[in-house]
């Protein structure tokens, strides 16, 4: 098991940081003059003045920190919020609060380091760095899928995506994604040497299907939790009530999955001769190598530009697959295809529910955890549709 990394040096912000703190702690213990304390005063709906006894005897006003009335203003909007009662929540609040989505997206906002767009964390993976128990480099490592703490350093994140993930591997694409914040933390040494692993997205897989099964092996372990039904149609699922979504045990891909895959396979074939050919006549198919060029090529020139199929066209909008109950789409997830043939085997045979086809999964709080692993682990493994 890999350690906690320890490394905090030392700089001038957090020397800062550790000043105002203490501060701000002595500082809730200073005794505000009230009363008589404060002399002859008077005040007004806004602040207090202070009655001079020599001079013009204009009165002078009480500085914010020491005026009882500004104080008293400002600590009605200290007041910490009560946490709502759940007993008086409407039937849209009790909804809502069973609704995964909501809960998805009211998730907080980060940065994808890979695309730099804001997406909520529900739909981002996110790596922390933990030192190597041998060589004690740092590695960036899926830590958050295995531990529930929160306290684990600056993650580094992006779309929770098993594409995004192959690609931040490949020449060291996710090296432009560190920032400040994170060789603050370790180090610029440590964050040079900072390790990425090669399995990293078949890893991050096998992380989020096991923490599917540790979560959903409770909903199958007792009958009753779950309603059995024929399909995923509507006409089947249209008797039960509260269904938030369908938990298919068998594969939901078609003959036409499989000759999308045979064609994915036949474009990544030609891209890697493409390339190879870009590589081999570099000099020739440069428009930056020619004799009479004298500047150099941009940073964002990587190889010459050859032939390839249009992005757009190799990858279309996700498909997720879902079915309508009483007029409104619920998803539907395929067991086999999210676990794998043999892990969902294996799951359902132990289950109560062995010999069924198909069950509905209730909308109710307890089940919330459960709809959003499921919904990230689709996500992940999601590919763009024949």
């Amino acid at each position: 098991m890999l350690g906690r990394w320890t490394h905090r040096p030392a700089s001038c912000n957090s020397l800062l940081r550790t000043s105002l703190q203490e501060c701000r702690h002595t500082s809730h213990h200073v005794r505000i003059s009230r009363g008589d304390d404060l002399g002859p005063t008077r005040d007004d709906a806004h602040q207090t003045f202070r009655i001079r006894e020599h001079g013009d005897g204009q009165a002078l006003p009480l500085p914010p920190l020491l005026d009882p009335v500004v104080r008293e203003k400002r600590s009605q909007w200290d007041k910490k919020k009560l946490w709502p009662n759940a007993e008086t929540f409407t039937p849209f609040q009790k909804k809502l609060q069973a609704n995964p989505f909501a809960h998805a997206l009211a998730s907080p906002v980060r940065q994808c380091r890979a695309t730099l767009i804001s997406l909520p964390v529900a739909f981002l993976t996110s790596l922390h760095a933990r030192p190597h128990p041998t060589t004690l480099d740092p590695w960036l490592l899926p830590v958050s899928l295995t531990t529930e703490k929160k306290q684990l350093g600056p993650p580094y994140r992006f779309a929770l995506r098993h594409l995004i993930t192959t690609q931040l591997g490949k020449k060291k694409a996710w090296e432009k994604g560190i920032y400040s914040r994170m060789e603050a933390k370790y180090g610029s040494s440590n964050v040079k040497n900072m390790v990425w692993r090669e399995d990293l997205p078949d890893l991050i897989l096998d992380l989020m299907q096991k923490q599917l099964i540790k979560k959903i092996s409770w909903n199958l372990g007792f009958r009753g939790r779950l309603a059995p039904v024929a399909s995923p149609r509507s006409e089947d699922i249209e008797h039960v009530d509260d269904v938030s979504c369908i938990l298919f045990f068998g594969s939901l891909r078609t003959r036409a999955d499989d000759v999308h895959d045979h064609a994915s396979e036949i474009v990544l074939e030609m891209d890697k001769w493409s390339s190879y050919v870009a590589k081999a006549f570099a000099d020739k198919l440069d428009p930056h190598a020619a004799p009479e060029v004298t500047h150099s090529s941009p940073s964002w020139f990587v190889e010459p530009i050859v032939p390839r199929l249009q992005p757009r066209l190799r990858c279309p909008e996700l498909e997720f697959k879902n079915t309508t109950w009483r007029g409104q789409k619920v998803p539907v997830y395929s067991l086999a295809d999210l676990l794998g043939e043999n892990r969902a085997r294996q799951l359902i045979t132990d289950s109560e529910y062995k010999g069924e086809k198909c069950v509905v999964m209730k909308t109710v709080r307890h089940n919330l955890i459960v709809q959003i692993l499921l919904m990230r682990l689709q996500a992940y493994i999601a590919q763009p549709g024949p």
